[in-house]
């Protein structure tokens, strides 16, 4: 198996995802060099996308991924599905016609407020990059030990965790993510949206991306963002 070089983005929430794709193209402007990149859970905003809105959203990605060529795991967006809201982790590559497989959250938050509007999927998504096998688990799903054991049983190498967490509540997640890596044996690696939202509650969000190794190590950890992001 080949190495993987991994980016984790850990970004502000834009209003749309025209303006969150905008932003993802200053950053990859000249090339970049990666073979995945992961963004963060509702990175590009709260709103239910359309199947149109969503399929354009997968095309943009699909744009930045070929001229990168390298994967992409779009975070996650809230799309209407056959007349129901779901979230969805879409991985998409170059070459391969645009979206190759997603995920679903099972489990919507309650703490953010998404068991309202929000319903629970059923699908665990899979991908390849470098011979490496590629998991998603969007945010609190993490917290449910037999949705990564799923993962583990059909060979993942490395779990990625698009995420929105409570800046009171990163020590716990990054404790969580050394657990899950370790007993799977996979690598697990969560993108975490900051700045510029609260949950419902006022807890800011501010980032604190991380990756843990199967040993049950940090490889990399990414400073919390103690500022508010200005919007333009």
């Amino acid at each position: 198996m080949d190495k993987i070089r991994l980016s984790l983005a850990q970004t502000r929430r834009f209003g749309n995802y025209n303006d969150g794709i905008t932003w993802l193209k200053s950053q990859v402007r000249g090339g970049l060099n990666t073979d995945l990149i992961v963004l963060p859970e509702n990175w590009v905003g709260t709103r239910v996308l359309s199947n149109e809105e969503f399929n354009e959203y997968v095309e943009m990605l699909k744009a930045i991924a070929k001229d990168i060529n390298a994967l992409i795991i779009g975070g996650a967006v809230y799309v209407n599905i056959n007349g129901k809201n779901v979230s969805v982790c879409p991985p998409m590559v170059s070459g391969r016609g645009g979206l190759i497989n997603y995920s679903e959250k099972v489990y919507p938050s309650r703490a953010t407020g998404e068991r309202v509007e929000i319903s629970g999927g059923t699908r665990l998504g899979i991908v390849e990059v470098n011979g490496w096998r590629v998991g998603c688990i969007i945010c609190v799903d993490a917290m449910y030990p037999e949705l990564t054991r799923l993962l583990a049983k059909h060979g993942v190498d490395l779990i990625v965790n698009p995420s929105s967490i409570s800046v009171d509540r990163v020590s716990l997640w990054r404790s969580l993510g050394l657990i899950r890596a370790f007993e799977n044996s996979a690598y697990f690696a969560s993108a975490m949206g900051t700045g510029g939202y609260k949950y419902p509650d006022g807890r800011d969000v501010l980032g604190g991306s991380f990756a843990a190794s199967p040993n049950g190590e940090f490889v990399l950890t990414v400073d919390l963002v103690l500022r508010v992001y200005s919007r333009r």
